[in-house]
């Protein structure tokens, strides 16, 4: 049982550390542009997000808990987000983009 509490210790440190790291570039990049700026942090704190979900459904099935179903929806679900997300930054900052070239 020791084991298994210092197992599920390091996973979560591992897990707060990787998380914490993907909001160095999130923090670090400063952008005048105001709509790009809400993409950039949006884009890597999604991939926190997941990243922590991902981390904690993994501490809890060391502890033993029976997590896989609802934490395998919540993966599904913010991934899925996740890709929307992308999908509509990138379209919508490709049209600002081309709407502002043509203004010139």
């Amino acid at each position: 049982m020791p084991g298994q509490f210092i197992a599920a210790t390091i996973m979560f440190l591992v897990t707060i550390g990787i998380a914490g790291a993907f909001w160095l570039p999130a923090l670090n990049v400063h952008y005048k542009n105001a709509l790009v700026k809400f993409y950039w942090m949006g884009f890597w704190s999604f991939l926190g997000g997941l990243t922590a979900i991902a981390g904690a459904q993994a501490v809890l099935v060391i502890l033993g808990q029976h997590v896989e179903r609802f934490g395998g929806a919540m993966l599904s679900g913010v991934s899925t987000a996740f890709v929307v997300f992308v999908m509509f930054a990138w379209v919508r900052l490709t049209l600002k983009g081309l709407s502002a070239s043509l203004k010139k």
